[in-house]
């Protein structure tokens, strides 16, 4: 008896170590699915706080339902005592409305407020209608979806065809066009915030195969990111995106280079998505005859999904065509692509932000208006979270289908065209009013009426041929105001590191670092005699408001022992 008792103690004892293990294992994956070997650092911080570039700290008047906003508060353990006794927000109400002055919030973390998305797969020849709990990755996409093309997976993809949501795997008909629909910022925190709001989406959702409990399953949590895992199916440490922007030390100043950039917005350097598209292997295989289409406000997201267009990566055996790729130039508020890879809608110029928005809010959109373009790329931002951007883009994008593919015949040539919009609104309505708003619940609104549209367009011309995706790239912290959480600038991050250097010595000790990654510069290293664990050790000791901002500062030489 005693050995029985003694040997299920040691049972129980492997099974909770093993569990444990497991879990270990489970939390540290994505940073092993998103490393580049010359990555050595990765960073978590303390859940609500936030990493951000020096735009993070201003501020502007949010809206907010009194009720809503004692919801959110009661979930962080929070009252509405803790704004109201803050000097700094500002706080008023009237009528049930609470106006109060916030700063800015972002994403980039493996929280759930930040990786919790909805995907939804809509093609009823296709798919089997129903919810499935099972956690998928938006790397899970484009197999599911090159199976039903009869075509080979992107070199990058590592993950399988979600095999138990088709109706019959040898289906051999393929839809007339494929429409993936990104809501930029849409995670499950803008769902559950508005749960009234998105009736055209959860029509399209309860006659699809929704999976509720998708996630990203990457690093950094970034629009670029989640584009190219959309576009790719592969991981960063394929495709090797890991982030919107890279950010660097020199003499003692923070510089940065976004993504693909090359200095301005046409001149793109495509080699930085090292991996294929799903629209570059469709081209390869029917001889460049579908027409692939791809527009976002961001360069980042519209590459991410498309891929190379005219481009030929080292690694690609085929040339592609000119794709109908392209985005928005803020400096110069014009739509425009690299004519050298893509093309754009020959309209595109008539789509102008500044004087769409003049043109829908004349007396402004929560007193962020002004007389002149001048004026009014001062809160560039602002204008492109209003329901008045929303409504824009999804035009575009409409008009786009029907320039390019419905007046040309293309619909019912028997080739699966490839369209992609990603819907802006959402996220900049996100970062500086927060996603808790009754400004985000207005561009939300907005944002489901044109995927409604988009729907809408897609039965009429096609009727049941048809496969619509919808997904987000990413979610977003709650604001910090709310949650009690706090705010780092990166120039402040790279202060404290180089804290480590003699005072007045303007060596750097980064090569470049994203808002969750570093990559450290050796040479220095050695030169100043310092080590990684002086560096970990040296973030771990960030601190602000006498608060540390780092929950855990992880090796890269760590990943494979945690």
């Amino acid at each position: 008896m005693k050995a029985f008792a003694l040997f299920s103690l040691n049972l129980l004892f492997f099974l909770i170590f093993n569990l444990a293990s497991c879990k270990a294992k489970k939390d540290f994956s994505g940073f092993q699915r998103s490393e580049r070997k010359e990555v050595d650092i990765f960073m978590i911080p303390e859940k609500f706080n936030i990493m951000e570039s020096e735009w993070v700290e201003t501020s502007t008047i949010s809206s907010f339902a009194k009720s809503d906003l004692i919801r959110h508060l009661k979930s962080y353990g929070r009252t509405l005592n803790d704004l109201q006794n803050n000097p700094d927000t500002m706080y008023s109400e009237n009528d049930g409305i609470v106006k109060m002055k916030v700063k800015k919030t972002s994403h980039s973390t493996g929280f759930y407020y930040d990786v919790k998305i909805p995907i939804v797969f809509y093609g009823p020849k296709w798919f089997k209608q129903g919810e499935y709990h099972k956690e998928i990755h938006q790397q899970h996409i484009v197999p599911t979806l090159a199976k039903i093309l009869n075509i080979r997976n992107p070199n990058g993809v590592v993950t399988h065809p979600l095999l138990e949501i088709y109706k019959d795997q040898n289906n051999p008909e393929k839809p007339e066009i494929i429409v993936t629909v990104v809501i930029d910022q849409g995670g499950q925190q803008l769902y559950r915030s508005h749960p009234d709001v998105s009736e055209n989406i959860s029509k399209i959702k309860k006659e699809s195969a929704y999976f509720p409990n998708a996630e990203v399953g990457h690093l950094d949590a970034h629009t670029a990111v989640g584009h190219a895992a959309i576009g790719t199916g592969a991981y960063p440490s394929k495709n090797l995106v890991i982030g919107n922007t890279y950010y660097y030390y020199n003499d003692r100043k923070v510089t940065y280079k976004d993504i693909y950039s090359q200095g301005n917005q046409t001149n793109v350097d495509l080699s930085e998505l090292a991996v294929e598209s799903l629209s570059d292997v469709l081209d390869s295989e029917n001889g460049n005859k579908s027409e692939i289409i791809s527009q976002c406000y961001a360069l980042r997201a519209s590459i991410g999904m498309a891929g190379h267009g005219a481009f030929k990566l080292d690694n690609m055996s085929y040339q592609g065509d000119k794709d109908i790729v392209y985005w928005h130039d803020k400096y110069n508020n014009v739509w425009t692509t690299d004519n050298r890879y893509f093309e754009a809608p020959s309209f595109a110029t008539e789509y102008d932000t500044i004087a769409n928005f003049i043109k829908t809010y004349p007396h402004g959109w929560k007193n962020h208006h002004g007389d002149t373009v001048t004026e009014n790329k001062k809160n560039w931002a602002i204008l492109l979270g209003s329901p008045a951007e929303a409504r824009m883009e999804g035009e575009m994008f409409r008009r786009t289908l029907e320039e390019y593919i419905i007046k040309k015949g293309k619909h019912n040539d028997g080739y699966t065209d490839l369209a992609y919009v990603t819907l802006k609104a959402t996220d900049s309505t996100g970062h500086h009013f927060g996603w808790e708003s009754l400004e985000s619940r207005e561009t939300f609104t907005e944002t489901d009426k044109q995927v409604g549209l988009i729907f809408e367009m897609l039965k009429k011309n096609y009727g049941d041929k048809f496969i619509m995706i919808i997904t987000a790239d990413h979610g977003c912290a709650p604001l910090p105001e709310i949650s009690g959480g706090k705010r780092l600038t990166i120039d402040k991050f790279f202060e404290e590191i180089h804290s480590l250097l003699p005072e007045g010595n303007t060596d750097s000790l980064i090569n470049y670092a994203t808002i969750g990654q570093i990559s450290l510069n050796k040479e220095m290293l050695k030169k100043h005699n310092i080590s990684e664990e002086e560096v970990r050790n040296k973030i771990k000791m960030i601190s602000v408001d006498g608060k540390p901002f780092f929950k855990e500062v992880i090796l890269k030489s760590e990943l494979n022992t945690k």
